[in-house]
This record gives C-alpha cells, structure tokens and sequence, in this order.
C-alpha cells in the first residue's frame, strides 16, 4: 500500500504577547473565548503606555528570559478557567430565605451577579418567563460580546428571573441584546473590553414603553417610578456579564469604573416632543415598538440659566458640549448622545427647527481648541497619529492652543432624543461607535 504525503509549510513566526500584570486574567479569558486556548504568554508588571522609556526598556529586558523560554517550549491547552456555567445548582437552608441567600453568597462569589441580590432563577421562574415571547426556549438570539457566549432565548430567560424581570419584559430584553451584537464592529466589543469607562445604554421607543411603565423623564435614577427601566437594565447587564463573559478584570478591564455599568434603561418622551422619536430616524414606524443600544463614555449635564430662544438654548449646548479628548487618526469618528428635555427641545422645535437643523446647528457651534483636545496624545513619535496630523508638529503650543476645529466630524454624529421632565438642564454624553436599533415587536406573543 502506498500513502501519500504531503508537506504543509508553516506561515508566520512565532510570537508571544507580553502582558501587563493586571491583565492576566483578561488575556486568559479573551484567549479562551477568541478560539486560542493555548495562548502562551509573559508578564511584566507596569503598563507601557505612560510608562517611561528607560522603564519600558527595564522591565522588558527582565523579562527576556521568559520570552525565550516561552517562545522555544511546547505550548499546551491551558485551563478554560470555568466558564461554561451550564446545569442546575441546588442550594439548601433553614427556609426559603436561607436557601437565597445562600445562593447569593455562592454566585457573587463567581462574580455571576451585580453584588444586589439576586432571585432565584427556578425553573418555573424560566419557563414563565419564556411565556413573554414567540420564541422557543433554544432559540439562538446572537452572540453577546464582548466575549461572544451563545444568547440564547433560554439563557437571557434565565438572567432575566435573576433581575426579577416579568414576562412582558422579555421582547425587550431579548430586543436589546440582538442590538448590543449590531453596534459597530463585533458589537462594539473593543470598547466594552477598553480600559476606559465604556457602557451601554438603553432606549425603548413605541407604544411598549406606556404598556409597560418605562419612565421616560427622570427615568435613570432609583425609586418607584423607575423599577421597570430599572428591572430591564439589570436583566440586559446580567445577561453582559454571564452571557458576553464582561466581568471585571477579566474581559472588562476599566480603570475606575462607572454607574453606568449598572446599565440604563430609559423611555424617549415622544409625547413631549417636537420631532419624530428616534426610532422613526432608524427606519422604523412611528407605531412599531423598537430597542437602541449606545455606547457611552462619560456624562455630563449641560446647564441653562435662562435662555428662551431656539439659537440661545442650541449655542449654550453646543459651547457646553467641547468636553473630552480626540484622536488624530486618519477620521474622527467621536459621536456625542444628547438627552434633550422637553423645555429645550420644545422652544427648538416652534421656531421651526427640524431635528437635523438643530443637529447642524450644534455641529456648526461647537467648535473647541485642537491644542487642549490633543493634548492626552502627544505627536512626537506616536505611531497612531496620521499623515494628515503631523503639520500639528510644526505649530507652537500657543498656535495649537489657538487653532479650532470642529468637536465632531460631522453633524451626523450628533443623536439627539427628547428624554426628561421639566426644566433646561440637558444631558452630553460621548458615545460611538454609532448605535444599533432593533425591533421589539417581532419578539412579542
């Protein structure tokens, strides 16, 4: 008998990360869920990024030695570090109450909660719930990044009892999460992942939002008439952690934190507004009911103390939202997300101007000084500034401090959403990438 044999030449050269100290546990989960279990890597103990040269030079020639090592040994599977949480737990106590928590106790321990407490997600709880939505229990929604687990309708069931979610909610909380897998790039998996203070944030337009008590004016703080926004957020975020695998310091690796990754959930005010609700912008019709998810960065309230005018209330909210940093690659692509309360929107929009007016007129108006906006990127030597940057190197301190530009690349990257009570005070978030919508009422019995 003959064989064959066929000789397959290897591509590419072997390589190993070098890993920053902190972000053991986020290279061990991302190459567990990113198809590379057998990833080998070396620590160092400080992040490169602001560190000094002389000590960036330092600290990698400590560790050239497990580079070698690394690089010549056999590399094998490593443990996947548990993450399949597949099965049913039992817990026992005293009572009821003591069986709770002591569940509670157990899952905080594998960090599977948001450290409130949690309901017991029994069987009947599960199957009730799927009662909420056409869909069958095995059901694949998506893949939740940022850690892609299967989002199953079962799944999502299961963190939504744990939320003490209701049945009527699950069209939406099944909606979002489709939603968080359309936002941008892999579902905006890179931000979710950053070590900045990204979250998401949830916006319910259509008649679902009066059905189910959404509350869409202080709709994102605590108390009663917040429990629905409240209720929903918690399923969305909990099916995050335990669905996209985004626990902290593992695929999450924010430096500070945020409340907003305790993820919001808010009503746009469609009947106090003078335009059509967002969802209509995002193709839908007015009377379908439809799920938005962004991407936030950061917060911040932008103040009136007594403007009347349409121009006079859109100029204060353009100067008030220069706020933050840029890039200098080869575009801009920084979104800004606008919660406009009615006692703006509303004075705007009588004097005839549209929703894409305003956001032109804003985009127009708020222009800041390039020299403080680039001023956390410096030029000299950074390889992620672009050609079309490098004239900046040229410039004094004083001329780039001098020199203006636009906060946004265009006027399409503003959102505005009339959301809140009475009263000018307006709320800037940064945002981006650009956000995804998803229908509810495709989900519904």
């Amino acid at each position: 008998m003959v064989h064959d044999m066929i000789e397959i030449e290897k591509m590419g050269k072997p390589a190993v990360p070098i890993v920053s100290g902190r972000f053991e546990d986020d290279a061990i989960a991302s190459s567990n869920a990113f198809g590379m279990p057998s990833l080998q890597f070396v620590l160092v103990p400080r992040i490169y990024r602001n560190l000094p040269i002389p000590e960036c030079i330092s600290q990698t020639e400590l560790a050239i030695d497990s580079l070698v090592q690394t690089l010549t040994a056999d590399a094998g599977a490593r443990d996947t570090n548990g993450t399949d949480t597949a099965g049913v737990e039992r817990f026992e106590g005293e009572d009821r109450y003591d069986a709770v928590a002591r569940m509670n106790d157990d899952f905080i321990m594998r960090d599977w909660g948001d450290a409130f407490p949690l309901y017991p997600a029994t069987q009947e709880a599960v199957d009730e719930l799927i009662t909420g939505t056409n869909l069958p229990a095995d059901h694949l929604v998506c893949d939740m990044p940022p850690g892609f687990g299967l989002a199953t309708v079962e799944k999502i069931a299961i963190n939504a009892a744990m939320a003490g979610a209701k049945p009527e909610h699950m069209p939406v909380i099944i909606a979002a999460v489709k939603a968080l897998s359309e936002v941008g790039p892999h579902g905006g998996k890179s931000l979710l992942m950053s070590t900045s203070p990204h979250a998401p944030m949830l916006v319910v337009n259509g008649p679902i939002a009066k059905e189910l008590g959404i509350n869409p004016r202080s709709g994102l703080g605590p108390g009663r008439d917040n429990m629905v926004n409240i209720t929903i957020g918690r399923a969305f975020s909990l099916c995050l952690r335990n669905l996209g695998y985004w626990y902290p310091n593992k695929m999450d690796m924010d430096t500070i934190g945020t409340t907003r990754k305790f993820v919001h959930c808010v009503a746009e005010n469609e009947e106090m507004s003078p335009w059509d609700p967002f969802h209509v912008d995002q193709g839908f019709k007015r009377d379908e009911s439809a799920i938005s998810v962004f991407v936030t960065d950061g917060e911040l309230d932008v103040q009136d103390q007594g403007n009347t005018t349409a121009e006079g209330l859109l100029k204060n909210l353009a100067y008030g939202s220069t706020f933050g940093t840029r890039g200098l690659g080869e575009r801009h692509t920084a979104e800004r997300l606008i919660f406009m309360p009615p006692d703006v929107a509303r004075p705007v929009g009588s004097e005839g101007f549209s929703k894409t007016a305003a956001k032109e007129f804003i985009h127009y108006h708020a222009n800041g000084s390039l020299g403080k906006m680039i001023q956390y990127m410096p030029l000299e030597g950074e390889a992620r500034v672009a050609a079309n940057w490098k004239w900046l190197e040229g410039l004094t301190e004083e001329q780039r401090l001098n020199t203006t530009v636009p906060v946004l690349e265009n006027a399409q990257r503003w959102y505005i959403l009339v959301i809140g009570a009475d009263r000018a005070k307006t709320l800037v978030m940064p945002s981006g990438p650009s956000p995804a919508t998803v229908g509810i009422d495709q989900y519904m019995v």
